[in-house]
């Protein structure tokens, strides 16, 4: 396991499974492409390709295929230099995840279209009144914290399996929880899309500039964005769960109070809530498999 033993470095890691980063991108840009395509083409007969609520529904249709890139991602930093097959990966991480990155595209577009809106609106009137300044602040401090949900919230889904609410619920609190990695990985997300288009503006005629572009959006981006917060978020999550990463989902040995004698007290579960959540040790599990868990007494 690659966080438990001396972790590659970042670019060390990226630059050796850069291959299998190029197939993933590769294969994500098929959709991406038919994506753009088919917003761009229902916005240019609207006559709206400056609408942002329009172009924005990219988001809603290529999302769900970004299972597939986070599903590599996690694969190649947890696995270190492990060889595996990008394809069968990518179609691992459609397979499992596919629906609830639906849900995941819906959810990121909404908020980026109420944050977008919210500033925009709220500056354009602090212009006018410092007061509003305030609420500028609150709208884009809330849009930060749904950034950071947007981090953890695809690598929590390819590593377990969990109700959609507990996806959520976890990633929220890795928002706030893991601040100093997200702002972090936030930083280097931006430093590789301004790199990006830096390079294009030096290529000194829009043509070339746009190819550019292009393909880093074909070739570079995705899986680069995805294992910006992969390589910083998925280590945290092997030490706050104890991730098994043999397994394709994690079976971990929990910590529960002991009693004088270093037996478990495991409260009775009635046929009632067997079927509920409790979180232990940082993870949700089912109340019906709290009496088959390995412990770990606390006295030790």
């Amino acid at each position: 396991m690659a966080s438990k033993n001396k972790k590659p470095g970042f670019f060390s890691l990226y630059f050796s499974n850069f291959k299998l980063m190029l197939i993933g991108n590769l294969l994500f840009s098929v959709p991406m492409i038919i994506s753009f395509a088919l917003v761009y083409g229902i916005a240019f007969l609207l006559k709206q390709t400056d609408n942002m609520l329009i172009i924005g529904l990219v988001m809603v249709f290529v999302y769900p295929f970004f299972s597939g890139i986070t599903q590599i991602t996690k694969d190649v930093v947890a696995g270190g230099n492990k060889n595996f097959s990008a394809l069968e990966s990518y179609k691992k991480g459609l397979k499992n995840n596919f629906k609830p990155f639906v849900a995941y595209g819906i959810f990121i577009y909404i908020a980026f279209i109420v944050s977008y809106y919210s500033i925009v609106l709220y500056f354009k009137i602090a212009m006018q009144n410092t007061i509003f300044f305030v609420p500028l602040f609150i709208a884009v401090l809330i849009a930060l914290f749904l950034l950071f949900v947007s981090f953890s919230l695809p690598i929590l889904t390819v590593t377990f399996k969990l109700e959609f609410k507990y996806y959520l619920k976890n990633a929220a609190l890795m928002a706030i929880g893991e601040l100093p990695l997200n702002f972090y990985i936030a930083v280097t997300s931006f430093v590789l899309v301004s790199a990006c288009i830096t390079f294009s503006f030096l290529m000194n005629n829009a043509v070339l500039g746009i190819a550019v572009i292009i393909l880093a959006l074909l070739l570079i981006l995705p899986t680069g964005i995805s294992y910006c917060a992969v390589y910083r978020l998925y280590p945290k999550i092997e030490d706050l769960f104890e991730l098994n990463t043999e397994d394709d989902f994690p079976t971990t040995p929990v910590t529960v109070p002991t009693d004088d004698e270093g037996n478990p007290i495991v409260p009775e579960i009635s046929s009632k809530d067997k079927d509920g959540y409790v979180f232990v040790n940082g993870m949700m599990i089912k109340k019906s498999q709290a009496s088959s868990t390995e412990y770990i007494n606390e006295s030790d």
